[in-house]
Formats: structure tokens, sequence, C-alpha cells
């Protein structure tokens, strides 16, 4: 008997000791990834490559060696990839908020508000043919995969959009501009086609669809309320800075308070009914408007969200490499695989031409990068998730994940490619148009 307990207290030691050795192996893992990210902007441009290039290629080492990090398999829960997913969006949507600043008019707000209303409905419309008669998908399904293709992600975007809030040098940098306001906006103006998705699935047919109701509720009140809720939450907090700093001479220097305000807004907006995304990507926006407030300290707000932004990029991107090494592709046929093609290099770079060609003043290569760098990622993952919790009985799961994951992939190895380049040569045509000016 005490032969057995002893053998027994043995083997429950040496489980303990393999899973605290697979527990420091994780660590170690982790952290060398994020290490490498410390260098790995700077890495990516002396190269031109995008660093989501070099956190895949880690990815896909790190699985290969066999880091136990609980990979997908081939993919995560529905809940777990909602949240995590929701969590990178918000963060990268604040950062993009805070990063725009006064030096662009409303003049400079035309292009991405075009994007937006045509070239996002010309991206969906095309997506939902497609899937309806080139994959042979339901309904519902084709509904779905054309929301959650619509927004530009401003997560993997980020390398393609402004720089921090005091390095702005030239409102003659169109691009990046552009590219930062439509990942701001549309991400949040995707949403109520997702909800025409499932509300459609849930009522079982187009026709027992309530349009009226989903277009006053879904798409006009609850996108008037993010956008709404977020101005009045950035200029509220703004306001608190100035007045507490003057009153009673309390002031905050910690940058945190940019993760406490996206959490914050998108969490109230939600409750208040509104979309969560706009909340929060127009909180960072008004904060950063809010004249009162340094702009040392707004460059502080904006760096920390960043870094806590690459920091869940970084696993993010390695699971990602997992999930593909597990065989996540594998979920669809050459059909996806088409399609993802098709989306990326035609539907995207040909819808987001169509409304540029009338403005007359634009240069043909602002137009041409522009409507090519429309990088599809995370925030397509959330969408997805998000409607299979909403309505579990969706067909063609599977595919809809796959064909996802194919975009995502095509877009981060072809705009990863391309990207880095196209903006060096427009940043160095800002900066040699300041220095001609000056």
């Amino acid at each position: 008997m005490q032969k057995v307990l002893v053998t027994g207290e043995y083997i429950l030691f040496s489980h303990l000791q393999i899973a605290m050795k697979d527990h420091y192996i994780i660590l170690a893992g982790l952290g060398f990834a994020t290490l490498i990210m410390a260098w790995l902007p700077s890495i990516a441009k002396k190269i031109k490559v995008s660093s989501p290039i070099i956190l895949l290629l880690i990815g896909f080492a790190m699985h290969a060696v066999a880091i136990p990090l609980g990979w997908p398999d081939p993919l995560w829960s529905d809940k777990e990839l909602m949240y995590f997913s929701e969590a990178i969006v918000i963060i990268s949507l604040m950062g993009a908020g805070l990063k725009i600043g006064d030096n662009f008019s409303l003049k400079s707000w035309l292009k991405p508000m075009l994007l937006v209303f045509i070239t996002m409905p010309i991206c969906m419309v095309s997506a939902y043919f497609l899937g309806s008669y080139f994959l042979l998908l339901s309904l519902p399904s084709s509904l779905l995969l054309a929301a959650i293709l619509a927004p530009t992600d401003p997560v993997l975007a980020a390398e393609v959009q402004l720089d921090d809030p005091l390095a702005e040098k030239s409102p003659e940098d169109n691009v990046r501009f552009t590219l930062t306001v439509e990942a701001g906006l549309n991400d949040g103006i995707a949403f109520p086609f997702s909800y025409m998705a499932v509300l459609v699935a849930q009522a079982g047919s187009w026709a027992a669809f309530d349009l009226t109701g989903w277009i006053l509720d879904e798409f006009l009140l609850k996108i008037a309320l993010g956008i709404i809720i977020g101005l009045v939450i950035g200029r509220l907090i703004g306001f608190l800075f100035d007045r507490l700093h003057h009153v009673s001479g309390v002031k905050t220097f910690v940058g945190f308070l940019s993760l406490s305000l996206t959490i914050m807004t998108y969490g109230l907006s939600e409750l208040l009914h509104g979309y969560g995304f706009l909340a929060v990507f127009f909180a960072g926006f008004s904060l950063r408007y809010y004249e009162k407030v340094s702009g040392d300290y707004k460059k502080k707000l904006h760096d920390f969200i960043t870094e806590v932004e690459h920091l869940l990029l970084v696993v993010w991107i390695i699971l990602f490499g997992g999930s593909i090494m597990n065989g996540m592709l594998g979920l669809t046929d050459w059909k996806g695989v088409v399609f993802a093609l098709i989306f990326v290099l035609l539907i995207r770079p040909i819808a987001g031409m169509i409304p540029l060609i009338f403005i007359k003043k634009e240069k043909i290569k602002e137009k041409l990068a522009i409507s090519f760098l429309g990088i599809r990622g995370i925030g397509s993952v959330f969408y997805l998730s998000w409607a299979f919790l909403q309505f579990d009985n969706f067909e063609y799961k599977n595919e809809l994940y796959a064909i996802t994951a194919y975009i995502i992939l095509f877009s981060i190895v072809l705009h990863g490619l391309t990207a880095p380049s196209i903006i060096a040569y427009f940043r160095g045509k800002a900066e040699q148009t300041t220095d001609f000016r000056s």
C-alpha cells in the first residue's frame, strides 16, 4: 500500500514537473517573440517588408519546434476568437483616433468618406454575389461573408497609417491619412451588415427579415449613438485633464489612461446601444483635438496604446500562424482560394478606384496606392466569431473561417511586401514638399 502511494506521488510529481516545464517554455517563447518586436519595426523598415510577415514566420517556427502554446486546432472556440480579436481591434482603433491631428482639413476627409460609403458597399455586393453564385453559399452565409470582408483592418494596417501625433510633417501625406480614417470608420460602419446577416439567418428568409427595423435601429441609431458617445467621452476626458489641473493642481502623466479610456468607452457605448468600435475611434479623435491637452501627453497616450497593440499583435499572429500549420486553410476547397485572391487583388483595388476617379486634383499614384492598400485582418475574424455566437446554425462555418484566413494570409504577404515601399515613396514626397516650402 505504501509503495502504491509513493508511486502515485512520484507520478503526480512528474506530471507537475512536465507542466511547469511547458509553462516555462511558453514564457520563454513568448518572451523571445515580444523581445524581437522591440527591434522588428526598424528591421522591417530596413528590409522593406511589414512586420506581420516576420511575425507569421516566427509563428510557423514556434509551431514547428512544438512550443506548447495551446495552438488552435485548427480553430479556437468562437468565444475565445471574439474576445481576443475584439480587444486588439478596439485598442488599435483608439490608436488610430489619436493619430489624426488638426493638420488635416475637412476636405481631407472626402477620400476616406468615399471609401467608406462607396468602396465598402461595392466590396460587399461583390463578395455577396461571388459567395452565392461561385462559392454556392446560402443566403445568410453569403451575407455574412460580405459583411465580414467589408472593413479594412486597423491592426494589420497600422504600418500604412499616420505616425504619432507629433510626427505630422505635411498635409500632403494624403495616403496615410486616408487609410487611417478609413480603417477607423469602417470597422464600426460594417457592423450593421453583420447584424443583417444574423437577423436574416434568425428570420429564416429574406422575406421575413425586418428591413425597416434594421435601418432605423442597427444602421442609423447605433451608428449615431456610437459616434456621439465617443465624441462626448473624448471631450469630457480632455476637459477633465484641463480643469483638474487648473482647479486643484491634480495632473496625470500616465500613458495607460489611453487603455482605460478604450475599455470604458467601448463598454459604455455597447451598454448605451451604440457601436463601440465607432465610439472608441471617435473618443481618441475627440481627445486628440482637445487643444488644452498638451501635445506631449497626447503622444504619450498614443505611444502607450500602440505598444499594447504591438504586444497583442505578436500573440495573435503567432497563434494565427499555428492555426495555419494545423490545417485551417484546408477547411475550404480551391474555390475559396480563388475567391480570396480575387477579393484582395481585384475587388478591393477596383472598388477603391471607382470613387477616387472623381477627385480630379489627386495624383493617379496616390489613388492607386489607396485603392490597393485595403488591408484585411483581425476585424473580419471578430465579426465572424461574433456572428456565430449570435446564431449557431450558420451553414459553411468552417469554410467561412478558412476563406477569411486565406484573405488575411494573402493580405499579410502581398501588402506586407509592397506597403513599406509604397508608404516610403509617399513619405519621401511629403518631406520633399515640406522642405521646398520652408
